[in-house]
């Protein structure tokens, strides 16, 4: 905390501290966007740390450690085309003794293919899709609690405050057993700082920064400094 001394604050003094909280958020939001990003798990022990090479679209690639009660990994890798559209995701998760795989990728006339691998006894639904044809061309894809994943999606739908609300086909990536779900989702972006996805489940509410990065989901995770 900043306490001034005598009776009011001394100007040069205010102004360095406000030039240097402005240079502050010049090198954060600058890292934003050039550098890797961290997310930290807010409901449970976690974090998610993506690597990404500047600021055009390419391959990108994540890691993931979650505690709680079954705990897991997970490494993905991510190719995007000129839109900012997932058009190739490999994806492996791990807990104790059992390991998935999961392979996505879109051919140039929007059909999808989807590959998957079990090893070990895991108590849950299994990896993939049965019928990979259900996969719309067009369709968003989201990996379940990474957020990239979402700013992705809003500048592939070029979604902006001016926007209103728009529904668009989706891919879900389920975590940790890599399930893949095809379905519908509404995105609504209010302002400039919040984005509202609904359309599995209830409603969630996600905090922006500038670029469009999700910072906070409220219970859920937020973005490190």
């Amino acid at each position: 905390m900043v306490q001034w001394s005598g009776d009011a604050p001394n100007p040069e003094a205010a102004e360095q501290m406000t030039t240097g909280m402005a240079a502050t958020q010049r090198r954060v939001a600058e890292a934003r966007t050039h550098g890797p990003l961290v997310w930290q798990r807010t409901g449970t022990v976690g974090t998610e740390l993506v690597l990404r090479d500047g600021t055009a679209p390419g391959v990108v690639t994540g890691s993931v450690v979650v505690g709680g009660p079954r705990p897991y990994s997970a490494r993905w890798h991510a190719d995007l085309d000129g839109a900012w559209r997932v058009r190739a995701l490999t994806i492996t998760t791990e807990g104790s003794g059992w390991r998935r795989n999961l392979a996505l990728s879109r051919a140039a006339d929007g059909s999808w293919a989807c590959g998957a691998e079990e090893s070990g006894p895991a108590d849950g639904p299994p990896a993939g899709i049965d019928d990979p044809a259900r996969l719309g061309g067009g369709a968003v894809l989201l990996l379940a609690d990474s957020p990239i994943f979402l700013t992705w999606a809003m500048r592939t739908l070029r979604l902006s405050a001016a926007s209103g609300l728009l529904k668009a086909p989706v891919i879900r990536v389920r975590m940790p057993w890599l399930t893949v779900v095809a379905g519908e989702s509404s995105f609504h972006r209010f302002g400039e700082h919040k984005l509202r996805v609904s359309g599995d489940g209830p409603a969630v509410t996600y905090d922006l920064d500038s670029e469009g990065i999700v910072t906070y989901q409220p219970g859920r995770l937020r973005i490190a400094p």
